[in-house]
Formats: structure tokens, sequence, C-alpha cells
């Protein structure tokens, strides 16, 4: 898509970012290259505009926003109750949107972070676990005694 006078932005890792003025094209030894004024700002408000939006998440949003936060794969997976390969499927999957708790502990992630608010993660993340096992049921538990007459399940106490 061509959009007449504005600078598509794919060097931020995102396929749908047009920028109106706020860059410069400037000629170089190697060719045309760019330069983006308060390029951290601009990115401040790409995320803002990514965990407010209605779309859902897709791999290379999750991808910009564990970028902009600063983290790793594996700081995010922590951070996040999963490990670090399935931030990584999230990420390779660049066009293919995450289930809704997903997106909706990357966004929270998001904004406790830019909050400084990690306290306040802590505690939404442990609401997703609940609703998630809610959704799921609890996991699996019962207990086996050994008898005379070999296993069994142990009344409930």
């Amino acid at each position: 898509m061509k959009r007449e006078g504005m600078f598509h932005y794919t060097q931020c890792g995102l396929d749908d970012v047009w920028l109106a003025n706020g860059f410069h094209v400037e000629e170089t030894e190697y060719g045309a290259g760019f330069r983006i004024e308060h390029a951290t700002e601009l990115h401040l408000v790409i995320a803002m505009s990514i965990v407010n939006g209605k779309r859902p998440l897709r791999g290379q949003e999750v991808r910009f926003l564990r970028t902009v936060m600063n983290l790793s794969q594996e700081t995010l997976a922590k951070a996040l109750g999963v490990d670090r390969a399935t931030v990584h499927r999230w990420e390779k999957a660049r066009d293919k949107p995450l289930a809704m708790m997903q997106d909706i502990a990357v966004r929270t992630t998001y904004a406790a972070r830019a909050k400084g608010d990690d306290e306040f993660l802590v505690g939404v993340v442990k609401e997703l676990q609940d609703a998630d096992e809610a959704e799921h049921g609890e996991a699996f538990q019962a207990v086996f005694e050994a008898s005379n007459n070999g296993w069994r399940a142990k009344a409930a106490a």
C-alpha cells in the first residue's frame, strides 16, 4: 500500500506504521537513508497505540513491545509465566493473532512496565492464571494410597 508523501517505517519491525512527518531522507555514500526525529518517543507512542488498540496482538507487535520494554524473550516469558520457546513462537508467527489470554497478558505487562508498577503486574498475571484455570478447569489432582488390595484413589478430605 502506498501513501503519498508518507514514509513506510518498516524498520521498527511493524508492517503497518506510516509517518506523516518527523523523518528526513538523506543521501549517503550507500544510497538514500533516513533519520527519524525523537525515535525513542515515537516508539513509546507506537507501543501505547498497540496496547490500546482493538485488533488482536500479532507476533510482530509482541516483539516490538518486548523490544521497547528492553526485555529478552526469556525475561518476558518469566513475567508471563510461560517458557521462552512460547514467546519465540509468538514472535516467529509475525501475522498470527495471539489467543485472548496471551494478548491480555502481553498488553498488561507493557502497561504495567510503562507505569513502573511491576507489583501490579504480578497481581494481574495471577488473576489471568486463575481465570485460565477457571475456564479450563483446575489441574488434575488426586491422592492415591496403597492397600492390601492394591492401589486406590483416596477419598477427598
